[in-house]
């Protein structure tokens, strides 16, 4: 059965947890069309998808998941197709976007709740044995360290989680000098081709000294070295994304930045979620052993993420 589903790595993964339910009454290999082009950040999601064992394959697919001519609902969040089935080009696609209950607070296991979750998909996804052994070697080279992810520019800036820099460049500079003080660790910061400009721009010219302690691996892994390198951190600090989704979803400590519900993520209509997505998605395991902790920009600040490090033992 081919199936259509949002294109980002965190939005795909949670259509995965039910796919293979789903896939059971319509039958025939599992083919995961994800919605957009092949640009930097889609040929990544596209890698994402085909790790998966029980994927058989997955391609972009020029289409939209949003109801025709109409984008966002009334209430600020996106106006989403119905799931289900749908003749696009005289193939049919059975359409999944978790997002339209996520969005809404709706638990992810209380989407297409008459079909089950499989909580273990991360069972099913390869990382070499070459990929693996990046973390392990970086943590030989320089030791203990914390991961930061600080997302792109566009979106820490005009349009996206962190629009107008509600968590700022100063704030990264400071909690990294604060787990480096504390904890006695190294500060490496992760982040695709893409994400880089965010870091040259606004992050390199205050570092200054702790440039030391800081190591730029921004555009240098791919998503198997990605996820290795966070898995032997003691930690993640992470933009909204799929960096730190998956992180969570492996065991690995995790926190993660969400926006305040009312405060639109887009300056040019308003669009807000209900502020308990952030755990939403999340597996009764992760909440119950503390390894993710969400966070909500202005909400949580320095103090909140050093107390929970301090009082969850993450370091």
């Amino acid at each position: 059965m081919r199936y259509l589903c949002p294109t980002g790595i965190g939005d795909v993964c949670w259509a995965l947890h039910k796919i293979q339910a789903i896939n059971e009454k319509l039958g025939g290999p599992i083919d995961v069309s994800l919605v957009g082009s092949q640009n930097q950040l889609d040929s990544r999601a596209l890698d994402f998808v085909r790790r998966f064992d029980f994927v058989n394959c997955a391609n972009m697919k020029s289409s939209s998941i949003h109801k025709e001519g109409s984008w966002i609902k009334p209430d600020g969040t996106y106006d989403y197709l119905e799931d289900g089935l749908y003749e696009f080009e005289g193939k049919k696609y059975c359409v999944l976007v978790p997002n339209a209950a996520l969005e809404h607070g709706i638990r992810l296991e209380d989407w297409l709740p008459h079909h089950k979750i499989n909580w273990n998909i991360f069972d099913h996804f390869r990382i070499t044995n070459e990929e693996r052994q990046v973390g392990a070697n970086l943590l030989a080279k320089i030791g203990p360290y914390a991961v930061f992810y600080p997302g792109p520019l566009h979106g820490n800036t005009e349009d996206g989680h962190n629009r107008n820099a509600l968590w700022k460049p100063f704030d990264w500079l400071h909690l990294g000098q604060k787990i480096h003080s504390e904890f006695g660790l190294q500060i490496v910061v992760v982040g695709a081709p893409y994400d880089r400009s965010y870091y040259d721009l606004m992050l390199t010219p205050i570092l200054n000294g702790d440039i030391a302690f800081w190591h730029n691996l921004i555009g240098k892994t791919n998503l198997g070295e990605l996820w290795s390198i966070t898995g032997n951190a003691k930690f993640l600090i992470s933009y909204q994304a799929g960096v730190g989704i998956i992180n969570a979803y492996m065991g690995h400590n995790t926190a993660i930045w969400w926006r305040p519900q009312g405060d639109s993520i887009s300056p040019q209509h308003y669009l807000s979620f209900d502020e308990r997505m952030n755990q939403a998605w999340a597996s009764p395991k992760i909440l119950e052993q503390g390894s993710y902790f969400p966070m909500v920009y202005g909400k949580n600040g320095i103090e909140s993420i050093l107390r929970t490090v301090r009082e969850r033992k993450w370091a």
